[in-house]
């Protein structure tokens, strides 16, 4: 009873820590916005990928045309309740977070023990980069959650009892949402198979079970959705990409456990923490090898080969099981000095990692997000496309998933590593009508703005704030042609 009075408080804490800091506004990051229009389509009764979002294939990495729908369809009833209103919707990933938290509780407890386990889920509840993930309205904490419920069942089912096809459709099922809400959720599917052949040496007729329930999941779903799974185009990564993966994603790593911008204090508490990682990582091969290990070496390796780095919120699947090396470590290390060290020591750990989450608080906002529509001028310039455009007037913008989503345009981002005579060439393509320049960001390096002063003829100004400025394209020049 004791046992359940604990973990229920302290998910409560890391509930309403979470929801009472959730953030008016949005970064400019706008793989949100297409989430959300996938949502409002369901709700609304219109084409699934009917969102707008004109897909440019020179810039690739601005997003595919359409993503998987079972994060759209948790939103919808948000959005048929709420509309645009994104609190709800940041709501929503509070509560998935803290299930999230509570299949690591039940999944880790075993190994653990209570104590320790309570422990791993202070530092991956208050951690401020899952506290950041809350207020970005994109699939990350519920994949993560859909990932953790999968390791769990596969832990606890019955693989040789009279009911275990029971337990392998409910984990096909639990796969499929998985992959339903990221593609590289088929790590998991990698995982399985490559757990039967590691510790079985055979593919079992329950891994054969699971896998056959969630690809028949993933074959029916253009009959409810209209789209099947994937979205994005495969590309093949390089050498340099490889290994530009591994360092970002160790930096994104450790990031997690310091809290705050690298200081002496940090790189020592980094240090000590990963001195604890390694230990838990030598001491697991007595436990045995288990589906956590082998699906997350396949999920290591799948975001490593894709080329284009997702940051921070690719490591929500391997954070959990990092923190648990880290505290298993420390409880094996002390474990020689006596029974009654080992709390003292991973409490002193706990306090160290918790200075650093102390001191990211400290100097983090708790105020709206002056980004996207958290920026009256983003909400006023919206008003001005609303305004001055036809409903079927594509217009060129570097986010242009939020400006369709916000003004129910057709929109389409642009290649700004290529020239002025591609953009032309593009622009003509889709027979762009306006183009909408900002000065509010600068990840195109000015090159839209530049694009504009460099073809000043070719544009009318129709409308400006402080950070936007919307321009009727005036004419083409001439010569050109979109290739193919």
């Amino acid at each position: 009873m004791r046992e359940k009075i604990y973990i229920l408080a302290l998910l409560v804490a890391v509930g309403i820590f979470h929801a009472a800091t959730v953030r008016q506004g949005h970064i400019w990051s706008d793989d949100f916005a297409m989430y959300v229009h996938h949502a409002q389509n369901i709700v609304e009764g219109r084409p699934y990928t009917d969102t707008g979002y004109i897909y440019n294939p020179s810039f690739p990495v601005y997003g595919p045309r359409f993503y998987p729908p079972i994060f759209p369809a948790l939103l919808a009833p948000i959005y048929r309740s709420f509309g645009l209103n994104l609190i709800p919707m940041k709501l929503e990933q509070v509560l998935f977070l803290v299930l999230a938290l509570i299949a690591v509780y039940a999944y880790w407890k075993r190994d653990l023990g209570e104590g320790y386990t309570l422990a791993l889920v202070a530092l991956l509840g208050f951690n401020p980069e899952l506290w950041v993930a809350k207020d970005n309205v994109l699939s990350d904490i519920p994949f993560l959650f859909f990932f953790c419920v999968t390791v769990l069942l596969v832990r606890h089912a019955r693989r040789d009892s009279s009911g275990w096809w029971r337990w392998s459709a409910v984990i096909g099922f639990a796969i499929y949402l998985a992959i339903g809400t990221r593609a590289v959720g088929v790590a998991l599917v990698a995982g399985l198979l490559l757990y039967d052949v590691l510790r079985l040496r055979t593919i079992t007729r329950f891994t054969a079970v699971s896998i056959m329930v969630c690809a028949a999941l993933l074959v029916l779903q253009p009959h409810f959705i209209g789209v099947g799974p994937g979205g994005y185009l495969y590309q093949s990564p390089t050498l340099h990409t490889i290994a530009g993966n591994i360092a970002a994603y160790a930096r994104v790593l450790a990031s997690f456990w310091v809290g705050s911008a690298p200081n002496s204090f940090a790189y020592v508490v980094l240090g000590l923490f990963t001195v604890l990682v390694l230990a838990g990582f030598l001491i697991q091969p007595r436990r045995g090898l288990t589906f956590v290990e082998t699906t997350l070496a396949a999920y290591l390796a799948i975001i490593i080969l894709w080329p284009f780095p997702e940051g921070a919120r690719m490591m929500f699947p391997v954070v959990p099981w990092v923190g648990y090396l880290a505290i298993s470590g420390c409880k094996g290390l002390t474990k020689s000095m006596g029974p009654r060290y080992s709390p003292a020591v991973t409490s002193a750990l706990f306090l160290l990692i918790a200075v650093g989450y102390v001191q990211f608080y400290r100097g983090v906002s708790f105020g709206p997000i002056r980004q996207t529509t958290g920026l009256p001028e983003f909400n006023q310039v919206c008003q001005a496309v609303r305004d001055n455009t036809a409903p079927q007037d594509a217009i060129i913008y570097f986010r242009a998933r939020a400006l369709s989503l916000y003004t129910g345009r057709p929109a389409s981002a642009y290649n700004y590593q290529g020239d002025d005579a591609e953009l032309w060439r593009w622009a003509e393509h889709i027979q762009a009508k306006y183009l909408v320049t900002t000065n509010a960001f600068d990840e195109d390096a000015g090159f839209l703005l530049r694009f504009v002063q460099n073809n000043a003829p070719n544009f009318d100004l129709v409308y400006e704030n402080p950070h936007f400025k919307l321009y009727r394209i005036r004419s083409f020049p001439v010569g050109l042609g979109w290739p193919g």
